[in-house]
């Protein structure tokens, strides 16, 4: 009896598992098919931002060369910047995302092992990866829901890392419910001026080259890292719905595999139970 009440406990134990890990696949998958044409239309859109902003950049091409000498430096920028890079990880708060966490983190890693940027962590699950292989190195972290991201929260993050002259950004990137990839995207507070650049489009600067400079130098930036953050999201649904299936396909098998047990302590129970019936009248027979 107590090997069939254990194995009885088990079956129910993993059905109760079983649910959850449904209720998750289920939830995330909502939130992936919510996401997904959001970020995927905005790749268009950033792309289409980013090649205007090359064409306007071409056209102020003379307009910079002028304002340089005024500056006397070899590139532009109207920001107040500190000089230094930082990488930037978004991971999670949470678990269960699969394996695109670690992968992203392990990327993130190896720029961190170079000891040349400073640090910036987005998730409580990130900070634990990072703690557990670079306790004493510094970094700043920030909190960031896993869901329903508002600008606000986006706020004091981007106040930080706009500082900077270089922002790599570490997130992963959805390429299809079955594939997800970590992603290195590099935003740069700078304006290169090429002397080999040459005029696409002409523009008019209204109200003025310094302030169309610095819409882009900060518009542009907080477009670019919301859309990380969107994208870092929709890889991360992704990576749970399939990691929720994998698993139930595992807790399935289990299932399996117990109540083939449950049936055999049932069949051992009844042949016990068959054998001490017979043994008084064998007995009685001698």
């Amino acid at each position: 009896m107590p090997e069939l009440d254990n194995i009885k406990k088990n079956i129910a134990d993993l059905g109760s598992f079983k649910e959850l890990v449904r209720a998750y696949e289920q939830i995330a998958s909502l939130r992936m098919r919510k996401t997904r044409e959001a970020v995927l239309y905005n790749r268009k859109y950033m792309f289409s931002i980013n090649q205007i902003f090359e064409e306007v950049r071409a056209s102020y091409i003379t307009m910079a060369k002028k304002l340089l000498k005024k500056k006397k430096g070899e590139k532009l920028t109207f920001l107040a910047h500190n000089g230094k890079t930082v990488a930037v990880l978004l991971s999670s708060n949470t678990g269960l995302y699969g394996d695109i966490v670690k992968r992203t983190f392990d990327l993130f890693m190896e720029e961190v092992n170079q000891g040349v940027s400073e640090v910036t962590i987005i998730g409580k699950h990130g900070l634990s990866l990072f703690l557990g292989v670079k306790p004493n190195n510094p970094y700043t972290f920030f909190n960031l829901p896993d869901v329903d991201i508002e600008p606000r929260d986006l706020a004091p993050i981007i106040n930080h890392i706009v500082q900077y002259e270089e922002i790599h950004l570490y997130h992963g990137k959805f390429i299809s419910v079955v594939t997800q990839e970590p992603e290195n995207i590099t935003i740069s507070a700078q304006v290169e001026v090429d002397e080999e650049t040459t005029e696409k489009k002409s523009y008019i600067f209204e109200p003025s080259l310094e302030e169309i400079l610095m819409f882009f130098e900060t518009e542009i930036f907080a477009s670019l890292f919301e859309q990380a953050v969107h994208e870092s999201q929709l890889a991360k649904f992704a990576s749970r719905v399939l990691s929720m299936n994998k698993a139930d396909n595992n807790i399935r098998q289990k299932l399996k595999a117990f109540k083939m047990m449950e049936m055999n302590a049932r069949h051992r129970q009844s042949n016990r139970k068959q054998l001490n019936s017979l043994t008084p009248k064998f007995l009685l027979t001698q």
